[in-house]
């Protein structure tokens, strides 16, 4: 498997994406609608279940040149210190349809219970699979379903999460489509669906769509970018900042960032 250099505590516990789970030295997670075990070893990564490399070293981003990548991304002094002290960080390139799915979910939540919504979704509409883990259901399998995602527990989410799989199942939205758009038309179309606002626009496009100058803006980032740059204001004041300063890789700047702050917090 050529995925380079990785770090999977890094690049699966930060806040990208919400079905992986670590028990002992394994992440357990789905991907692509099978059963996964991961484990770290020197650097790169063994996998066990019926995923191929060809499909974990796209989920991976193994065509990302992580040395050119973080030495345009180190402007000053201080992010420089923050891409060094996390080697193996990767973004994650997810699929559309998840992605955009568990982001319309996550407005106004606590990755705990992010987790804790998504997996509901997944028992009440997925496929079940043999080790015992539901599939995170497709666009057509919800879209009909109200009553039963009521029972999900998504609170104010629950209507927006439906009315977004229906528009997906008719076609009316065409996520994959997107990849191929300039950023701004891609977060434009995307903030014209139910339940995706600026950030969540935004992080679809970096962690699922291949834009990597998007630049996410949550509670911690707003903080970090005050502290670090003295930018504050609007979300995307705030945004257009990170973009422009960044550059072309301003999602792997942000993640980095993400991740330093995160720790920080748990110290």
């Amino acid at each position: 498997m050529r995925l380079g250099p990785i770090d999977l505590d890094r690049t699966l516990g930060c806040g990208q994406v919400f079905r992986w789970r670590k028990e002992g030295n394994v992440w357990k997670g789905i991907l692509n609608g099978k059963e996964l075990q991961l484990r770290q070893k020197r650097g790169s990564v063994v996998a066990e279940g019926g995923t191929d490399d060809e499909a974990l070293e796209r989920y991976f981003r193994s065509d990302d040149d992580l040395d050119r990548i973080r030495a345009e991304i180190s402007r000053d002094e201080r992010i420089a210190s923050m891409v060094a002290n996390a080697p193996g960080l990767r973004l994650i390139r997810q699929d559309p349809w998840e992605c955009a799915a568990s982001y319309v979910l996550a407005t106004n939540a606590n990755i705990p219970r992010i987790q804790k919504m998504i997996e509901n979704v997944c028992r009440t509409f997925g496929d079940p699979l043999p080790g015992g883990g539901f599939a995170f259901p497709r666009p057509d399998q919800i879209s009909g379903g109200n009553e039963a995602a009521k029972a999900c527990g998504l609170g104010f989410r629950c209507d927006r999460f439906v009315e977004f799989a229906r528009l997906v199942d008719r076609g009316e939205i065409g996520l994959e489509t997107l990849r191929k758009a300039d950023y701004e038309e891609c977060v434009r179309e995307l903030r014209s669906c139910p339940g995706i606002g600026d950030k969540v626009a935004d992080c679809v496009a970096v962690f699922s769509l291949d834009h990597l100058d998007a630049f996410p803006v949550d509670v911690r980032i707003k903080k970090a970018m005050e502290e670090m740059y003295g930018v504050c204001g609007t979300y995307r004041s705030v945004n257009r900042f990170g973009r422009e300063y960044f550059g072309r890789y301003a999602g792997y700047a942000q993640e980095y960032i993400y991740y330093s702050f995160q720790r920080i917090k748990r110290v």
